[in-house]
């Protein structure tokens, strides 16, 4: 693939844009928009505006510095005929599943994604599928919580129990000490009396 030997002011500003993109994307994805028309590219657009992702279509030499830049060098092999960016900020798959959303009820699946970067990990065009039913980062926190709720509950539960346990025994043993020294402690008068002085033999 050629590269531009003395890219101009505005693509340098392009590139860096899209290198800080890039930095903070938890997803990146290239897609093939072979095929869409104008009124279709700009319906994605709107798609993904909705859901505060971004679908922008870039030249490919812009994409390489960038992907370059922000040590993605594994996209660039993918670099190749009309090359359009599907980025999230936030949740990593929701490109995923808004392209896949926009080929229902169409007779061909475009665009295509060609790869990705999920995360930090590099996926190709053979695992979208997989990528597409991960559940969004709210259903899994929610899934999160619902399962650690029983065992937070029967943790509580547990807890209350050991401190119950516990003070049980602590009554017991001052109890069992009470009676030890109780048991020990001679009576009042047999104290009193040895206490008392002998008297004295009479002559």
């Amino acid at each position: 693939m050629p590269r531009e030997a003395h890219p101009t002011p505005i693509k340098l500003d392009t590139v860096k844009d899209l290198s800080e993109l890039f930095s903070q994307a938890k997803g990146i994805y290239l897609a093939d928009f072979s095929g869409l028309n104008v009124e279709q590219v700009n319906e994605l657009r709107r798609n993904f505006h909705k859901q505060q992702a971004v679908y922008k279509v870039v030249k490919n030499t812009l994409i390489r510095h960038a992907a370059e830049n922000a040590g993605f060098q594994n996209l660039v092999p993918f670099l190749e005929g009309p090359t359009a960016l599907a980025i999230s900020l936030q949740d990593p798959v929701l490109p995923v599943r808004l392209i896949a959303d926009f080929h229902k009820g169409k007779e061909k699946p475009i665009p295509t994604i060609k790869a990705g970067i999920l995360e930090g990990l590099f996926v190709n065009a053979d695992q979208m599928d997989q990528v597409k039913n991960i559940p969004s980062r709210e259903v899994l926190l929610s899934q999160i919580l619902s399962v650690m709720q029983a065992p937070i509950a029967n943790f509580v539960g547990v807890l209350n129990e050991i401190v119950r346990s516990f003070l049980s025994v602590l009554e017991a043993v001052i109890e069992k000490k009470r009676t030890l020294e109780s048991a020990a402690a001679p009576p009042a008068e047999a104290t009193a009396t040895a206490d008392a002085e002998p008297p004295t033999p009479s002559e």
